[in-house]
């Protein structure tokens, strides 16, 4: 019986997670449709190029979509259940809140898995082709990535460069721009140079050197080794063009380098961490649903979370960008609040 009661549940849930995942689909689109119809007008975009903006943009839109249909297929699906007196007879002939939670968490993990593919591998490589259609319209070719206040430590060595920028024709080499260099006792600085990823080289252009408590010496232009094993082509892409593979590299390869991370890590563990959302969601509404009384209240309890998720995962990433939280913590802030809700609603189901 309770075999068949879980299938039933997942059933009644199915179809109202594919409605809400459709709703939400639409009304991010037509917002983003929205926020640039003045640009798409301005580059006369034609209904092909649209299509091709939306289409890019769809793993966008599925990365936050698919973790909270599943509060809105959950607690409307029981809600419906209670209003209809199905769930208080399931319970009377011996089934409970807990054991109902089981195939409820299933479903959870089983849209964790698919949102984890979707932002980690599909989101990104998408995002790249949507940048570049963008640039299209733009631009005759695409801008060159750029970076600033970039330093990194290769054994005891320290380079910094106040911006890095790309070469489009070369991918292995990027232009330097106010270049300073401790190299054991000796300090380089260049108000431009090269980074040849081939060679392994930074190379200073009218560059001076001091040595000790010396006078600064003009030495013209110098290569000094440089040992990262990564293109700048590979160090200056954006965070959202990169899959989860690409970031973990990146962030190992800056780590050897002594370089700055955190932004690399906030994205790789903030991806994850909404993927799981999906699973926790499942659990919090799964143990709110199972003790509603109405479907009334199974729409309330929908519009309260999906609201409080939406806040504190905004606040969440606000408060890394002014340096409050780490990128770790602010990452799973929001998966971590929405599970200690889930954790009180599960004991109370268990006592029910």
């Amino acid at each position: 019986m309770l075999r068949r009661l879980a299938r039933y549940l997942l059933t009644e849930t199915l179809w109202l997670y594919l409605l809400g995942l459709s709703a939400f689909i639409l009304l991010i689109s037509i917002d983003t449709l929205t926020v640039f119809a003045r640009f798409l007008v301005e580059q006369e975009a034609g209904l092909g190029a649209v299509g091709r903006l939306l289409l890019f943009k769809f793993p966008w839109f599925l990365h936050l979509t698919l973790p909270i249909a599943v509060v809105f297929a959950l607690l409307l699906a029981t809600g419906r259940l209670a209003r209809d007196s199905e769930l208080k007879a399931a319970y009377s002939l011996g089934a409970s809140p807990l054991k109902l939670l089981a195939p409820v968490a299933i479903f959870g993990l089983a849209v964790s898995g698919i949102t984890l593919i979707n932002n980690g591998y599909l989101e990104p490589r998408s995002e790249r082709s949507y940048q570049n259609l963008i640039n299209s319209f733009i631009y005759v070719r695409p801008p060159a990535e750029t970076q600033s206040n970039v330093s990194y430590r290769i054994g005891d060595a320290i380079y910094f460069a106040g911006r890095v920028r790309s070469n489009l024709d070369d991918l292995d080499s990027a232009s330097l721009s106010g270049i300073l260099v401790l190299q054991d006792d000796d300090l380089f600085s260049a108000p431009r140079g090269v980074w040849d990823s081939t060679a392994l080289t930074w190379t200073l252009e009218d560059a001076l050197v001091v040595r000790g408590r010396r006078e600064p010496q003009a030495i013209g232009t110098i290569a000094l080794p440089f040992e990262l094993e990564a293109t700048p082509s590979e160090t200056l892409a954006r965070t959202e063009t990169l899959t989860l593979g690409e970031l973990r590299v990146r962030i190992a390869d800056l780590l050897r380098a002594g370089g700055e991370a955190n932004e690399l890590r906030f994205q790789l563990h903030r991806r994850i961490a909404d993927a799981l959302s999906a699973t926790i969601f499942a659990l919090v509404a799964g143990a709110l649903g199972l003790n509603l009384r109405g479907r009334s209240a199974g729409f309330a309890w929908t519009i309260v979370l999906l609201v409080l998720f939406w806040a504190v995962w905004t606040v969440a990433g606000d408060l890394f960008s002014g340096g409050v939280l780490g990128p770790v913590v602010a990452a799973w802030f929001t998966p971590a609040a929405v599970g200690l809700i889930g954790l009180v609603l599960s004991v109370r189901s268990l006592r029910g």
